[in-house]
């Protein structure tokens, strides 16, 4: 550590420069006054570029400027404070010292400079400052960690902020776009004009979603469908519009009642409007779907399902019509695929129900099998429709949702949830 020894007498310099290097101390320095002190310490400067001093020995009677004078102005700058300062005196009066100690010296050593306690005082306050500069040290460290801290917080904070706004906007987009696909549903009330015995169950899992239901009346009948898109969400709900706009072209414009024709025209829409009939198609997205077309004066219901099946109860007696195993508009999707047409006899007091796999696909609360999660399945679905069939429909509808709900529990929603159900009374 480097030592500064300031002194008038050239004799004790030498003396006290013999003394230190045969304790081993070499990293000495050397001032005949106070003024050659100031200057090798750079006191003019806010910083000092030369060597760092840990330790200076002061004589307290120098001409120009004593000791204690100097010791005080070296105290008085702030990056100089630190470093102990020991008095090296001929005049070991009460007074001189306590002037010294006030002036901010931290012990002193009596001349003629004795070895044992020259090396005493040094070692001692070499060490202080040792510890002075590690504790120093330590705290720039933990002011720098705030202040880094502090510019964290400020970015995460400003982040946040704009995370935030930015937030506000994508949600008040996709409200907005929420009441756009709102409005391609059937109205409820027109609906129940034709389809007075009914319930609509349209629970999308997020904002907006993947699930459309669809209803008309023509003069030769009804038809009802319900299309479960590819994927949640934003993406979905694109793929219903595409969806909704080709089921009301089908049936409206073209005047195609058919289900299962109702289906391969659907196919070959979707299929050439995301343009996945080409080699070149970036997407490879679909649907599936379920179609009945009811002709009250006939009182026959013609049923054909791309993947999705209709439920339908007699009795309390579930009966399930599978569709075809067949998606919707795909790449993979076979334009040409015949779907397959399913009749029913209505008769006085059937039921009959439509659903996207939403519902029987939720998992249960904390509840787990060897091979995964338990989820409602199809099988309890069905149990669950010949329970309810024989209550009003808008009581079915409550008792649909509480099994639903029931079931779910605290855990997510894992998919869009689409149910219809329609009966006739007489």
């Amino acid at each position: 550590m480097n030592i500064l020894i300031v002194d008038d007498s050239r004799i004790i310099r030498a003396r006290l420069k013999m003394l230190l290097k045969s304790g081993g101390y070499s990293d000495l320095f050397f001032a005949a006054s106070a003024f050659e002190a100031y200057e090798y310490l750079e006191m003019d400067r806010p910083e000092h570029t030369g060597e760092k001093i840990d330790l200076i020995l002061m004589d307290i009677q120098m001409p120009e400027m004593d000791g204690i004078e100097a010791c005080s102005r070296i105290k008085s700058v702030d990056r100089l404070q630190d470093i102990p300062v020991i008095m090296v005196t001929g005049d070991a009066s009460e007074e001189s010292l306590q002037s010294a100690f006030e002036a901010g010296a931290m012990d002193y050593i009596v001349k003629p400079v004795r070895k044992t306690e020259l090396f005493a005082r040094v070692r001692s306050l070499l060490k202080l400052k040792h510890e002075t500069d590690k504790r120093k040290a330590h705290e720039q460290e933990l002011i720098h960690e705030i202040e880094e801290r502090k510019r964290a917080e400020e970015i995460v904070r400003k982040t946040n902020k704009e995370l935030k706004k930015a937030n506000t906007r994508i949600i008040e987009s996709i409200q907005y776009a929420k009441r756009i696909q709102q409005s391609l549903l059937p109205n409820q009330d027109e609906v129940m004009t034709y389809l007075p015995d009914s319930f609509f169950i349209w629970k999308p899992r997020d904002i907006v979603g993947g699930d459309i239901f669809f209803t008309e009346c023509f003069k030769d009948g009804i038809v009802i469908a319900v299309v479960d898109c590819t994927g949640h969400g934003v993406p979905g709900a694109l793929m219903t519009m595409i969806a909704s706009s080709a089921l009301r072209r089908i049936t409206k414009t073209e005047q195609c009642h058919d289900p299962a024709e109702i289906l391969k025209r659907l196919n070959f829409i979707i299929k050439t409007s995301l343009q996945q009939d080409t080699e070149y198609a970036s997407s490879d997205d679909g649907l599936d779907a379920t179609v009945c077309f009811v002709k009250q004066k006939e009182r026959t219901l013609t049923f054909a399902g791309a993947k999705l099946p209709l439920f339908y109860v007699q009795n309390s007696e579930v009966t399930v019509i599978r569709g075809d195993k067949r998606s919707i508009g795909y790449k993979r999707s076979d334009p040409n695929f015949e779907f397959t047409n399913h009749t029913i006899p209505i008769e006085k007091g059937m039921s009959f129900y439509m659903a996207t796999d939403g519902f029987w696909d939720q998992m249960k609360e904390d509840e787990t099998r060897r091979f995964g999660v338990r989820i409602f399945g199809k099988k309890r679905f069905s149990k669950l429709l010949g329970k309810v069939s024989g209550l009003p429909f808008d009581e079915q509808q409550k008792r649909v949702l509480e099994a639903f709900y029931k079931y779910k529990g605290k855990n997510e929603r894992q998919d869009d949830v689409t149910v219809v159900g329609f009966g006739f009374k007489d």
